[in-house]
């Protein structure tokens, strides 16, 4: 069996990063596979130093010159939208089987050339039963639903104390997530903190991610130092690990894997209920679950995590959990059930 990865993402979100995470898990079980992207992206940058096989194409309509037999592959996998023109063609051109994870709420676009692309796939896969059910609706196709795997980030504790110490506060509340507000909701979380620091003065706010909003957010933040645009970071999960909690007002949403991160790491959170974050959470289960719109709900819900011990250690024993059985292998696995039944094996 050979997997052919497909992700055209110029960028490094989400779905990229699930990308790695089941090329690593299959490469741990010895499936021959590859990934083909973009030549600049960070995706391919990231895979080469994982050690992964990539090859480059510009986009959907290049790259689908007949491998040679030994090397052809029996499955393209398809992680985000462009990638699926691609794997329509390849499979017109080769008769490649082909399949489709979809990771955001938004309905598939009605079009002929999208009904025929999805028409054509031979499984399709949404990574929560929110993403599942509207793609089911909108393709009358089976959909299956495999979550989203939570990362080991290999959170240092001394890197993260020292985190603590750099930015000059507690507690810390904290988001990782494009900044987006459209998408993520930032706006939310930022008046919320303002409201908070009237209990917290020393409270520090820390925003993981770059994005087209990053200056409306700083005018919003009105230059509060406690406000810390952190931007890009590697070591994501020492970040995380820093956090007292991990806020996410998503106003919509696939799944929100950093919250499995989160949740990985021990941080209590606070989610939006939107998309798939309420499988994540459940009724209140493994988290706290709002409404994504009033920034005073959400500094109450931050301050009750801050101050009630027995409510926080619940949450987190629980989260950690739930985290615990959806990691890369929990997911890897999941993958291979349909790749095996593609391939007939």
């Amino acid at each position: 069996m050979f997997i052919e990865h497909v992700n055209f993402a110029k960028g490094f979100r989400g779905g990229e990063r699930q990308t790695l995470n089941l090329m690593e898990g299959l490469a741990s079980l010895g499936v021959q596979q590859s990934l083909l992207c973009q030549a600049r992206s960070e995706l391919s940058k990231r895979a080469k130093a994982a050690g992964f096989a990539v090859r480059h194409a510009r986009g959907p309509l290049f790259g689908h010159s007949a491998p040679l037999p030994e090397t052809e592959p029996r499955i393209v996998h398809v992680h985000e939208a462009r990638g699926a023109y691609w794997a329509a063609i390849q499979n017109f051109m080769h008769d490649t089987p082909y399949l489709i994870t979809r990771r955001i709420p938004n309905p598939v676009s009605a079009n002929a050339i999208n009904r025929l692309v999805y028409r054509r796939a031979t499984e399709l896969v949404g990574v929560s039963r929110d993403v599942a059910a509207r793609l089911k609706e909108r393709t009358g196709h089976h959909v299956h639903t495999i979550l989203d795997s939570c990362t080991r980030h290999g959170g240092d504790a001394q890197r993260a104390a020292a985190i603590r110490a750099e930015l000059g506060g507690v507690p810390v509340i904290g988001h990782v997530g494009a900044l987006h507000d459209h998408h993520k909701g930032q706006s939310t979380l930022i008046a919320a903190f303002r409201m908070l620091t009237e209990r917290y003065p020393q409270a520090r706010l820390v925003l993981l991610g770059e994005g087209p909003d990053k200056g409306e957010f700083q005018r919003q933040a009105r230059n509060d130092p406690r406000i810390v645009f952190a931007g890009f970071q590697e070591d994501v999960g020492s970040w995380i690990a820093a956090m007292d909690v991990f806020a996410f007002p998503s106003r919509e949403e696939g799944l929100g894997s950093s919250v499995l991160d989160a949740m990985l790491q021990g941080v209590p959170v606070v989610t939006s209920d939107v998309g798939g974050l309420p499988e994540l959470v459940g009724d209140q289960e493994r988290g706290i679950m709002l409404d994504n719109h009033n920034p005073l709900q959400w500094s109450a819900a931050i301050q009750r995590l801050l101050e009630d011990a027995v409510l926080r250690e619940r949450l987190r024993h629980d989260a950690l959990e739930f985290a615990q059985s959806h990691d890369i292998a929990a997911m890897t696995n999941d993958y291979l059930d349909i790749y095996r039944d593609i391939a007939g094996e």
